[in-house]
């Protein structure tokens, strides 16, 4: 089931002193508006790309687009690539959306803080698969939590490796 809450912004006015928590609430208002509407409207699933490749031992993600269970956008921009060495049995090729702090600079009092925040997704192979917990209910709604969508399944077979494309959700038009 769906959660809701209420939202609440900021109002700016003139003359109005403007802090750093009010940009903050501003930010997150419209990055949980864009959430809410990605989950309920599109669902979960890849919308683009983010193809799972192998050759000689790298394991490739194709730059792509998907929508996690939280509705964040996982933009891959570039290909990723990682070695498939001490991989062995069934595993998971996972995406995830993540937020890394950069551009360091002082502060006004003195500390230093993040001035930037690079919107990135993490690229695992793991032995959990996380839409387990999923239905195969025709009805796309992603269930609110925040965890990696699986690209694709992964299992050496002999010499060679074998690749399957996970459970995808068309999403929603």
């Amino acid at each position: 089931m769906t959660q809701f809450r209420q939202f609440e912004r900021p109002n700016f006015y003139a003359g109005r002193l403007v802090t750093a928590a009010d940009f903050q609430q501003d930010q997150d208002y419209f990055r949980a508006k864009l959430r809410l509407h990605n989950r309920l409207l599109h669902g979960w699933g890849v919308v683009t790309g983010l193809q799972v490749s192998e050759s000689a031992g790298t394991l490739t993600v194709s730059a792509g687009l998907a929508l996690d269970c939280a509705g964040n956008e996982l933009v891959l921009a570039e290909p990723r690539h990682t070695a498939l060495s001490n991989v062995a049995g069934r595993r998971y090729v996972t995406i995830q959306y993540v937020e890394v702090p950069t551009r360091q600079q002082p502060s006004p009092t003195g500390d230093t803080q993040f001035s930037t925040i690079l919107e990135d997704v993490r690229i695992q192979i793991t032995s959990i698969d996380p839409a387990s917990g999923h239905s195969n209910s025709a009805i796309n709604v992603a269930c609110g939590i925040d965890h990696p969508l699986c690209l694709a399944t992964i299992r050496r077979n002999g010499s060679k490796w074998r690749i399957g494309i996970a459970r995808r959700r068309r999403l929603s038009k």
